[in-house]
């Protein structure tokens, strides 16, 4: 399982077992976390990667 994360507050962005590339994700939410409203950047300072079981 792959979680990527808003590196701010901590919104689950994506979650699942599919591998997807950063700019993907972000893209998605236009580059603006829907929760704390932080601008999301693909790097590891805005967003969090976990590795589940």
């Amino acid at each position: 399982m792959l979680t990527i994360v808003c590196g701010h507050c901590g919104y689950v962005l994506y979650e699942g077992n599919e591998l997807k590339m950063l700019n993907e994700v972000v893209r998605e939410y236009a580059n603006v976390c829907p929760k704390c409203g932080k601008t999301l950047k693909p790097s590891a300072q805005n967003i969090r990667i976990l590795r589940g079981k």
